[in-house]
């Protein structure tokens, strides 16, 4: 069953998430360590209210469980994001800041997130939505840091 959010975003619930894309939104942003189907299980089961994924209904049929899902966005209730990814043929869209801004919106503002410190693309990205710099982890991935990066409550969402 999906659940419709705003419009524009959708709730996984547990039982049709093997009917849906997001797995293969994971693979294709992360070809090298994508989560796998129990990861995603767990996510939807556990926090289900905050893993939303992004629709695209290109078709103008309105949202069924045939909508492609495009993006998707994975955040504990305090605001610390576990995962985000939009499919690479709709980056450069706003879609990832509309993930992150909703997580923003809920969180008054505060939001925090792990960034591999070679991934210059995702700190730009959050460093254009108000992040900054808290700490670095040492090797978090094994073979490279985590840059872990925060945004202070000052405003009530990305914009």
């Amino acid at each position: 069953m999906l659940l419709s959010f705003n419009g524009r975003y959708l709730v996984i619930c547990e039982n049709t998430l093997s009917k849906l894309s997001v797995l293969r939104v994971e693979e294709e942003a992360f070809p090298k360590s994508p989560y796998n189907r129990v990861i995603f299980s767990y996510y939807a089961e556990a926090y289900l209210d905050n893993f939303l994924v992004y629709v695209c209904d290109d078709t103008g049929t309105g949202l069924s469980e045939l909508s492609e899902i495009v993006g998707y966005i994975i955040f504990y209730p305090q605001g610390h994001i576990v995962s985000i990814a939009v499919h690479s043929a709709y980056r450069r869209r706003g879609i990832g800041t509309e993930l992150v801004d909703e997580v923003l919106k809920r969180r008054r503002g505060i939001a925090s997130v792990e960034v591999r410190a070679s991934n210059e693309v995702a700190k730009t990205f959050y460093m254009r939505l108000g992040f900054s710099l808290r700490t670095i982890i040492p090797r978090y991935y094994g073979d490279e840091d985590a840059l872990v990066v925060v945004r202070a409550g000052t405003g009530l969402g990305a914009k």
